[in-house]
C-alpha cells in the first residue's frame, strides 16, 4: 500500500521541478535580456558623459580666468557653449532603460548646467537694460563667482552618475569609465615612448648602413 502513495509523492516532486524547470528558463532568458541592456545603455552614455565632462573642464577653467572687466564677447562664447552642454544633457536624459537615480542625478547636472548658464547670460546680455537690471542685484564678480560653483557642481554630479554604472566599475577593477579611459592613454603614451626609444635606434643602425 505504502508503494504507490511513495511513486505518487516522488511522481508529484519531479512534475514540480520539471515545472520549475520550465518558468526558470525564460526567467534567465529575461535576466540576459535585461543584462545586455543595461551594458548596451553604458555603452551608449559614457562615451556621452565623458564628452560631457571635457567640455565642462575647458568652460570651468575658462571661468576660473575670467575677470570682471572681460570682454561680454568672450563671457557670451561661454554661454552659448553651456547652452550646447545643455541639450547634450536632454539627449541622454531621452534614452530608455535610465534607472530612477540615473535619471534623478542627470536632471540634477542639467540644472547645474541651467544655473552656469542664467548666470552667463545676465552678464552678457546684449540687452543693456536687462544687463544693468541684472547687475543691481548682483555684481558681475558675485555672478562669475556663482557661475564657478554651478561648473564645480556639475563635477559633482558628473561623479556621481559615473558611480551608478556599477558594471562599469566591475568591468574596470573599480575605475569608472573616465578614470580607465584616462589610465589607458597614459599607459599607450608611456608605451609609446619606450618604443620610441627602439625606432629611433633602428633609424640609426639603417642610416649608418647606408
Amino acid at each position: 500500500m505504502e508503494e504507490p502513495i511513495v511513486l505518487a509523492t516522488w511522481g508529484l516532486v519531479v512534475a514540480t521541478l520539471l515545472l520549475f524547470g520550465a518558468g526558470l528558463v525564460p526567467a534567465v532568458g529575461q535576466f540576459r535580456e535585461w543584462r545586455e541592456r543595461k551594458k548596451a545603455l553604458a555603452s551608449a552614455l559614457l562615451p556621452e558623459l565623458h564628452g560631457t565632462r571635457t567640455q565642462a573642464i575647458d568652460i570651468r577653467n575658462t571661468l576660473i580666468g575670467v575677470k570682471a572687466n572681460a570682454q561680454l564677447g568672450g563671457i557670451a562664447h561661454l554661454y552659448y557653449d553651456v547652452e550646447r552642454l545643455c541639450e547634450r544633457i536632454e539627449g541622454i536624459q531621452g534614452h530608455a532603460g535610465l534607472s530612477i537615480d540615473q535619471r534623478l542625478e542627470l536632471y540634477v547636472l542639467n540644472s547645474h548646467f541651467n544655473l552656469l548658464g542664467l548666470q552667463l547670460s545676465l552678464i552678457a546680455n546684449e540687452d543693456e537694460e536687462i544687463r544693468n537690471m541684472a547687475l543691481e542685484d548682483a555684481s558681475i564678480e558675485e555672478r562669475l563667482r556663482n557661475s564657478l560653483i554651478a561648473a564645480q557642481a556639475a563635477f559633482l554630479c558628473l561623479d556621481r552618475v559615473d558611480h551608478l554604472f556599477v558594471e562599469v566599475k566591475k568591468r574596470y577593477g573599480g575605475r569608472t569609465f573616465t578614470e580607465e579611459m584616462m589610465a589607458r592613454v597614459e599607459m599607450d603614451s608611456d608605451g609609446a615612448e619606450k618604443k620610441l626609444v627602439d625606432v629611433r635606434r633602428m633609424m640609426r643602425t639603417d642610416d649608418e648602413l647606408k
